[in-house]
This record gives structure tokens, C-alpha cells and sequence, in this order.
């Protein structure tokens, strides 16, 4: 068997390297409108054309796909693919030093939100998004980068290595996992040596000519692919092959050859990077080769779908090992293949007994496939997540690449008339495909466990003599008959109706006042296919429970998720909404708590219905408790609670909570928390945006929101206290010296990154200070991310947010990722672009570019419905009146305003920060010298 896999190994770079390009066949079954075609050189490209809908801004969705990698690099090469993508936002022959960064820094776009890049093992992929007016601007930069015209200047090349060095000391436990993860999945694959991260000492010290000599190796046209979904001009085709085709045809095949499969069911244990689980779970993965018949995709698809409905309605079931499942299609994780995997979260940790439950499960699929009635819900199922897709430019493009990097159309972008008709769909066709999928040799049984847990139990102790043991066992076992329960509704009875007492209009929203008090705000819908958003909240939080009850704060939501609503438990539930097209989660956070989600326009009913009863007829479960803290221990103990507790002192809300005892209470406690909490509907607020049925939603409001009913008079309701900034208590007021006090008191725990925070004393929650806020703080990060990229040399990434309420703050940080080396210098520069931005304020540049990028969000809103939503609550809870609906940025962030609040907000002398990689610092007294200059 080793010689074969050897042989095999060997075929694959004689392929890869010696095979000529060849012409490529047309996708087939793609939508009607959508554009292909391949220009002389070998490049394809694919085009959507998307008219905007009404009240929808025009943008464009580029991609570019490189069908090379990390796998093409030498062994003394490694990691300089990487290098190379970074160096493509530089300099290009098109676009001079900081011109690429100045265009994606315009018209409100932001280099990392709206444009990025990244390398894999077997293909690099750049995306970014435009306005039409900078289409031809964009696609320059795109043939610039396609046509070999990056421009490798030896001191941006210098800049360059260290940022990709801080990106792979970032990133090294995460790629030491993912080399492990791959060693099951591909093993013995050049694909282990040639991971994307690659070498420190290769970035570090590869000649400038071996940098683009592999620039011009990789970058071949026929292994590219252009992809465009937007507002296009009817010129765009023309467009393309005017620039694309400098590049001349290159010497390798346009994608590596397809991995053989590993004839082997084996065991993985551990939590993969690219699902950082949070739950006990076991998956049983398929490794199938490629399949070049995108109606056999679908079938596959259909199977998948009715194991998972088999599995779940099993989890219902209190004797069942695992609570919930799902189906996952993880296909070209590595290459082209095509991956299944049935993802349970399995019981009390008991990983063995749920693995071994789900292979018993598969088996009897195997032998026994689908009925009929398993094949229609499954149909059923599948038909309406189809209708229910969402439109866009972003999901038009991510969808194409896809169908690129296969050969056949994803099931969002494919003609769905031609290939899926569920007329002629019969269960002998589905569970063949299911066949196909169960009887490939290649599989994996994984065993993950939450990356922070120190449990330790018999999934520790799995591995490929065990599993085949336990395959034996079950295969040997005689299969009973599977026992099918009946399905419980999601409301078994309909509430006493309440109603609507009241009604305001103002700005385009309406306000309803109901009759047990609570109150809604409905956003009409602004774009065509907008979904719903919905907000809930209660004033409250962390702030409003009692200082010993406080870790109650990171149970609750875990709780509520997990215990179900009414009759039905978490599995019942999920069953009950399989086949609608809703999701809401609980929020708690430090002065309010309530819940967020989205919905489809025909899954709104549900929606509400699912509210009433998280708030007036919440599950207990004493099991889900248990799980609930240990989730919260998990997940809470490795950074514990943040700055804010330096700034606020003991009576910030979050603490230490180190030991899983801090995170147990009762759950006659926990009920009743969670009753003085959610179960006063006089103190509710709720917003819904994108409605497009106004006479629909207040039929649902009266119904299911009213109906709630009003607390009793003898009930507590638990409400936030103010709390007020400690931190004046420093006693230097000297820059050099405080921030050497802050230093020596401070830690972040965490040595790759350096925190600044700062509470500021009386400065009100309110729509101008929280546009203020953002804006403000996009300004000082894209300073940072220049000054400390050019200067320091080793920054990757800089994160800056805010939180703003009537009871704390408003508060703001910065955070960036720094190395021991250069932790001083970097925390010297900081310093001073926030002296800078107090003494000096923004440029008139920058000015333009705050509104535009406060404009960009406003208009973007709809096509994000859950912090629309999220948006919408924050302005009406802390504005006096409605006059905040419809701002203007330019209105709001005027000179006056943005003058008064660098001033007073960015004073370093007014923040703490925790640098612990700073080992050895510069002399810091040259941050005592006034700043005169602003930075460009």
C-alpha cells in the first residue's frame, strides 16, 4: 500500500508540472444571464449582471482566483506565496506607492472590509467590491496583479516580510492544528510540507528575485479565474479582454490534479481551525472524488438532507446519545474533493457512546436507505431553502468562484429548471446517491471537543484500532426497527389576544404601543428582498443582577439555547423550525439583554411565535444548566474580563471567574433570574426592519407580542445601576510616566497584542456621539495600520471599538498585534498618533472620508439585517424622539462636532494600555514633546 500511495504521489507532480494548458469547458446548467467565456491565454471569467433594486446602492463584486498555492512553492520557497499576495496591495505597474491602499480607502470602502486577499494550499483568491464609477479603476488593479505587473520594490518588499512575520507568529498554534487536521485528511499528501503558512526564516531572508520569479510561476493566466456580479456596463466582456490578455500563456496545467482517495476509515481527534467547535461533537465525514454531474450533486444533497432529519428526529429522544445534528457539505477544504460530513452534539461528554451511535445510524441508512416519506421531506426542505436564497452580489460571487474551482454549478447559481425538478426526483434515485456517498472507502470519524476544555474522557482515547473495533462490534449487531415519534408544533395553543393601543408615525417608522406596555418599532422594508430583522431588549444585563449572581450573565444565554421553549425541548425545536428560514439567539450584555435575529417574510409567524414563548413560557432544564455553565467556564476563563474592569474597578460587572463552580447556581435560580430579567413586558422594546406587510406585523404583534402577559405586582424586575470610571486614580498625569505606571499595573494576557482603552466621564449615548465614536475610531486604526506597517514593520492587523450606554462609559479601545521586538516602538507610535489626532483633529480627507464611510453603512444596512436591527434599537432607546432615523453624516460629523471630540477623546494621557510583550521599552520622555504635525 505504501509503494501505491508513493507511485500516486509521484504522478501528481508529474502532472502538475508537465501538462500542457488546455482549453476549459463551459460550466454548464449556470443561470441564463450569467456571462462565460476564455480569452486566447487560457483566463476564464464569469459574469452576473445585477440591477439594483430600489433603494439598493450600486456596488460591484470582484474576484480573482488563482489556481495556485502554497503547494507550488519549494521547500526553501515556503511561505513566499503568501508574501506575494501581500505584496499585490503595495505597488502595482498601475498603481504608484499608496495609491492601491488610497483606492480601496475611497467611496467609503475599507482595505479588510471590503477588500482582502488569501492563500491557500492549492489556490489564492482576492476580492474586493466597488462603486460603478471605479469599476475601470478596479479591474486595472485586478489585470495589474493577473498580467505579472506587481511592482516588487525592495523597501516596501522589507515592510512587507515583517507584517507577513507578525501573521505567521499570530497564527502558529492555529496552523499547527490545521497541519494536524490535514495529516488525517490527506495523509501522506505533499500538501503537509507545503501548508500556506510557510518558513519565518524563508519570508525573512528570500532573495527579492526568488520572490518574483515565483510570482511569475504561480500567476499563469490559464489558471485564473475572473469573476464579476454587480451593475455592469453592457461593455464589461470588451473590458476584460482589453486588459487581461497581456499575460502570455503558461507552461502548467490550469489546477492540480485531483488527490487519490485514502482507502481507509480512520479517526481525527482534536478541533480543525477552519470549526472552532464549541460543543462536544462527534462527524462522520465521506471523502468522495469529484463528481463532474451537478443533478448527482444535488441528489447527494437531497440524501444528506433526509439523514439529517432521521438523525434529528432520533434526537429528540431522551435515550439518544447526541441532541441535535446537522449535514455539512466541507467539500475543497484542500483540492476539488468532495467532502459530506453529519455533524451531532453528543450528550455529557460522552463522545465514545454518541460516535458509536451515529456509525449504528449510519449503518442502518446504509443497508435499509430512505422511505419515501423521508425522501419528500427532504425534498420538501431542500425546495424551500432554494426559495428562499438570498440575492446579491456578494452571494452571486462567492457562489461563482465556487463553480470555478469545481466545474460545475453550486446550487445557488445554477439553473435550477433545468437540473432540480422535484416532480421527477424518485426515492430510488436519492438513495442511490446516498449509496454513492456511504460506500466510499475514504472517512473520517471525527471526535471534537471545545478548544478550551480541559475535560478529559474517553474521546481521548479513540483511534484507528478502536474505531474499527467498534465498526465490528455495530456491524455485528441486529438492527431493530426505528421507533418514529410524533411531531410536537412549535404553539400548541394560540395566546389571548392583545392589541395595539396606540400608534406613531414619524420619519418613516411607526411606533406601536401595545396593551401590556411593551413597545415596537417597524422599519418598512427599504430594498427589494430585504429580510427581517428583529431586535428585543430589556434594559438590564450584567448591571442589573446581584454582585454574586453576576456570572449568571455568561449562563443565561447558553441556557436558554439549550433548554428549549414551551413543550419542546432544543432537538423538538429544531425539528419544529427545520423547515423555516428564521434564527434568533438570546443577547445578554453589560445594561441590556433581549434577543437578535432575522427572518424570511413567510418564516415571521414562527418568529413571533418563538418569541412568546421564550418570554412567556420559558423551559426549564436542569441539563441544560449543567451544560450551559460548563459552556460558560469554557468559553470565558482563557481572557476572563476585559479593560473594562481596570477602567470601572469592582463595579464592572464582569470578573475572574476562574474555577467552573463560579458559573453553578440552581435551576429554580436561574428560572427565576431569567423570569425578573425577560418577564416584564411593560419594560420591552422591539424593533422589526425590512417589513413589507405592515397590516401582516401588527396581526403578529398583536397576537403573539401583546399576548404576553404583564408581570405580577408582587414581581421584582432586575434594572442596571450606573457605574462610573475609576481609573483618574493613576496618579501621573505625565504621558511618559503614566503610561510606564499603566504598564507595570495592567496586563492584557495575551503577549501578541498591545490594548489601549479609555472611559470618558460625561459624554452622553446618543446618536452623534456613537457616529463620533465609529468614525473617530476608523480614523485613528487606518492611521495605525499605516503608521505601524511602515514604522514598526511587523503590525498585521489593528482593531478598534467602542461601547456607549447611559449606565457606563462610552468607552474606546484599540488593539494591535506587535512582537516582543517591536512592542516599544509600536507602543511610542500609538502615542503619538493619539496625541496627534487630540492636538490636530482629522484632515479635510479624512473629514470625507468618515462621511463616506458613515453613508456607505447607512445604505448597507438593509443587506445586514440583524445589526440593522441591532442599529435601529441602540438610536431609539438613547435619542429623545425619532429625529435620529434618518441622518446625514456630514450633518452629524461636522468640522465643529469631529474638532470638539478628537480634542477631548483621544488625549493620551486620559488611556490605559497593557503591553505585555513589552520586555524592554524606549525611552518614553519623547512622548512628553508637543505634537505639532498632523498625520497624512
Amino acid at each position: 500500500m505504501k509503494k501505491t500511495i508513493i507511485l500516486c504521489l509521484s504522478l501528481f507532480f508529474s502532472v502538475a508540472v508537465f501538462a500542457s494548458p488546455e482549453k476549459l469547458a463551459p460550466i454548464p446548467h449556470l443561470h441564463p444571464r450569467v456571462i462565460q467565456g476564455q480569452l486566447p491565454n487560457g483566463l476564464r471569467y464569469l459574469i452576473k449582471p445585477m440591477t439594483p433594486q430600489a433603494g439598493e446602492p450600486s456596488e460591484v463584486e470582484l474576484r480573482l482566483l488563482v489556481n495556485s498555492g502554497s503547494l507550488s512553492e519549494a521547500d526553501d520557497e515556503r511561505g513566499i506565496a503568501h508574501l506575494i499576495e501581500h505584496m499585490a496591495f503595495r505597488q502595482t505597474k498601475n498603481f504608484g506607492k499608496d495609491e492601491v491602499k488610497a483606492f480601496f480607502n475611497s467611496s467609503g470602502m475599507r482595505w479588510g472590509n471590503d477588500s482582502n486577499a488569501f492563500t491557500g494550499i492549492e489556490n489564492t483568491m482576492y476580492f474586493f467590491k466597488v462603486k460603478p464609477d471605479t469599476l475601470d479603476r478596479g479591474l486595472q488593479l485586478m489585470a495589474d496583479w493577473a498580467n505579472g505587473d506587481i511592482v516588487f520594490d525592495a523597501e516596501e518588499l522589507k515592510i512587507e516580510r515583517g507584517v507577513v512575520l507578525d501573521e505567521i507568529r499570530l497564527k502558529k498554534e492555529t496552523l499547527q492544528s490545521l497541519g494536524h487536521f490535514y495529516s488525517v485528511l490527506t495523509p501522506n499528501a505533499p500538501h503537509l510540507d507545503n501548508q500556506q503558512g510557510g518558513t519565518a526564516d524563508n519570508v525573512r531572508e528570500q532573495s527579492q528575485e526568488r520572490v518574483e520569479a515565483l510570482y511569475r510561476r504561480l500567476y499563469q493566466p490559464q489558471k485564473m479565474t475572473l469573476v464579476i456580479a454587480g451593475d455592469v456596463p453592457n461593455s464589461i466582456e470588451q473590458k476584460i479582454k482589453s486588459l487581461f490578455a497581456k499575460a502570455a500563456i503558461g507552461d502548467q496545467d490550469s489546477q492540480y490534479p485531483v488527490l487519490p482517495l485514502t482507502p481507509k476509515v480512520r479517526t481525527y481527534r482534536g478541533n480543525p481551525p477552519p470549526w472552532p467547535h464549541t460543543e462536544f461533537g462527534v462527524t462522520w465525514n465521506f471523502i468522495q472524488q469529484p463528481v463532474t454531474d451537478v443533478v448527482q450533486v444535488q441528489l447527494q444533497g437531497l440524501a444528506m438532507q433526509a439523514m439529517q432529519q432521521r438523525l434529528q428526529k432520533l434526537a429528540m429522544q431522551d435515550n439518544q446519545h447526541f441532541s441535535s445534528a446537522e449535514w455539512f457539505d466541507e467539500s475543497g477544504i484542500v483540492g476539488r474533493e468532495r467532502n459530506f460530513s453529519l455533524y451531532t452534539i453528543v450528550k455529557n461528554e460522552k463522545l465514545g457512546d454518541g460516535l458509536t451511535q451515529l456509525y449504528r445510524e449510519v449503518r442502518r441508512a446504509r443497508e435499509t436507505g430512505f422511505s419515501d416519506a423521508e425522501v419528500a421531506d427532504a425534498i420538501t426542505s431542500f425546495t424551500l431553502s432554494l426559495e428562499n436564497m438570498p440575492v446579491s452580489n456578494q452571494t452571486w460571487a462567492d457562489s461563482l468562484i465556487r463553480s470555478a474551482k469545481f466545474g460545475i454549478p453550486s446550487f445557488y447559481d445554477a439553473d435550477h429548471s433545468v437540473i432540480f425538478d422535484p416532480a421527477k426526483i424518485t426515492p430510488q434515485a436519492v438513495n442511490a446517491a446516498w449509496q454513492n456517498i456511504v460506500r466510499t472507502p475514504d472517512q473520517i470519524a471525527m471526535i471534537l471537543r471545545p478548544k478550551e476544555s480541559n475535560s478529559r474522557n474517553d474521546g481521548d482515547t479513540w483511534n484507528d484500532e478502536k474505531l474499527a473495533a467498534m465498526i465490528a462490534s455495530v456491524d455485528a449487531e441486529t438492527l431493530q426497527a426505528l421507533v418514529t415519534r410524533v411531531e410536537k408544533p412549535l404553539l400548541a395553543k394560540e395566546p389571548k389576544r392583545g392589541k395595539v393601543v396606540k400608534t406613531k408615525t414619524e420619519n418613516g417608522a411607526t411606533v406601536w404601543t401595545l396593551s401590556n406596555g411593551a413597545q415596537v418599532l417597524i422599519r418598512q422594508q427599504r430594498q427589494a428582498n430585504e429580510q427581517i430583522g428583529v431586535n428585543v431588549r430589556f434594559a438590564g444585563g450584567a448591571l442589573a443582577l446581584p454582585k454574586e449572581l453576576q456570572s449568571a450573565s455568561k449562563v443565561l444565554p447558553n441556557y436558554m439555547n439549550l433548554a428549549g421553549v414551551g413543550n419542546l425541548n432544543s432537538a423538538e425545536l429544531s425539528q419544529a423550525l427545520r423547515n423555516e428560514v428564521l434564527e434568533l439567539k438570546p443577547i445578554f450584555e453589560t445594561a441590556q439583554h433581549g434577543f437578535g435575529g432575522v427572518a424570511a417574510e413567510r418564516s415571521l409567524q414562527p418568529m413571533m411565535q418563538l418569541l412568546y414563548l421564550s418570554m412567556a413560557h420559558p423551559r426549564s432544564d436542569h441539563a441544560a444548566n449543567e451544560k450551559a455553565a460548563l459552556q460558560a467556564y469554557q468559553s470565558y476563563m482563557k481572557n476572563g474580563p476585559d479593560m473594562n474592569l481596570k477602567l470601572y474597578g469592582d463595579a464592572w460587572p464582569y470578573r475572574p471567574w476562574f474555577i467552573l463552580n463560579d458559573y453553578e447556581m440552581s435551576t429554580e435560580k436561574l428560572d427565576q433570574l431569567r423570569k425578573q430579567l425577560y418577564g416584564n413586558p411593560a419594560q420591552l422594546r422591539m424593533v422589526l426592519t425590512g417589513v413589507a406587510d405592515m397590516a401582516q406585523a401588527k396581526d403578529l404583534v398583536e397576537r403573539y407580542i401583546a399576548s404576553i402577559p404583564p408581570a405580577k405586582p408582587a414581581a421584582v424586575t432586575l434594572s442596571p445601576i450606573k457605574i462610573e470610571p475609576k481609573i483618574q486614580s493613576l496618579s501621573n498625569t505625565v504621558l511618559s510616566e503614566r503610561l510606564q505606571e499603566s504598564l507595570n499595573i495592567f496586563t492584557h494576557n495575551n503577549d501578541m497584542y498591545s490594548l489601549w482603552s479609555v472611559a470618558l466621564d460625561g459624554v452622553g449615548a446618543n446618536t452623534q456621539n456613537a457616529f463620533l465614536q465609529e468614525g473617530l475610531n476608523d480614523v485613528i486604526k487606518q492611521r495605525l495600520l499605516t503608521i505601524l506597517r511602515e514604522q514598526a514593520g511587523d503590525t498585521y492587523e489593528v482593531h478598534t471599538w467602542g461601547e456607549m450606554s447611559p449606565y457606563y462609559g462610552p468607552t474606546l479601545s484599540l488593539l494591535y498585534s506587535v512582537s516582543r521586538e517591536k512592542c516599544g516602538q509600536a507602543l511610542v507610535l500609538a502615542a503619538q498618533e493619539l496625541r496627534k489626532l487630540s492636538q490636530n483633529s482629522v484632515s479635510d480627507a479624512e473629514l470625507k472620508a468618515m462621511h463616506e464611510f458613515m453613508q456607505k453603512g447607512l445604505d448597507n444596512g438593509p443587506k445586514y439585517p440583524y445589526w440593522y436591527a441591532y442599529s435601529q434599537m441602540f438610536h431609539w432607546v438613547y435619542n429623545k424622539d425619532l429625529s435620529w432615523l434618518n441622518p446625514k453624516p456630514e450633518q452629524i460629523l461636522s468640522r465643529a462636532n469631529v474638532d470638539a471630540a478628537a480634542k477631548s477623546w483621544f488625549v493620551p494621557e486620559k488611556w490605559i494600555v497593557a503591553a505585555d510583550a513589552c520586555k524592554t521599552l524606549p525611552d518614553l520622555t519623547v512622548l512628553d514633546q508637543t505634537v505639532t504635525a498632523a498625520s497624512k
